[in-house]
């Protein structure tokens, strides 16, 4: 019975401690339909400033990621997509009805660009 018990208490304790260390997390999902391209991130909250700082060179603009924003961010002046993003979760929404190919394929990049540096140990 005590084998059982201490067996029991270090499965727990092993399984706490790795769910709390597990700096592994990362979930990446496009969804690219006809009328609109999606992108979301899910990832360890240590990578946010890395991820700040590469969106900030690639818009020209400084976005604090380690907030809960919901904006819109212009890629040309006329053409936009919607940026959510709180730590460790990033979500962009592109309109492709009111769009033009360029601006989409800039988003698209710019996706990729967050996917390469979230992979990026």
């Amino acid at each position: 019975m005590k084998t059982i018990l201490y067996g029991m208490v270090i499965f727990l304790a092993s399984l706490s401690y790795g769910c709390k260390n597990g700096h592994n997390n990362l979930s990446l999902n496009t969804i690219d339909t006809k009328t609109e391209y999606k992108f979301i991130a899910e990832y360890d909250e240590d990578k946010t400033d890395k991820l700040e700082k590469y969106l900030d060179s690639a818009l020209n603009n400084e976005l604090p990621l380690d907030q809960n924003i919901d904006l819109f961010v212009n890629l040309n002046g006329t053409e936009k997509f919607n940026l959510k993003a709180q730590k460790g979760k990033l979500e962009i929404l592109f309109d492709k009805r009111n769009s033009s190919l360029a601006g989409y394929m800039k988003v698209k990049k710019l996706a990729q660009g967050i996917q390469k540096k979230l992979m990026e140990k």
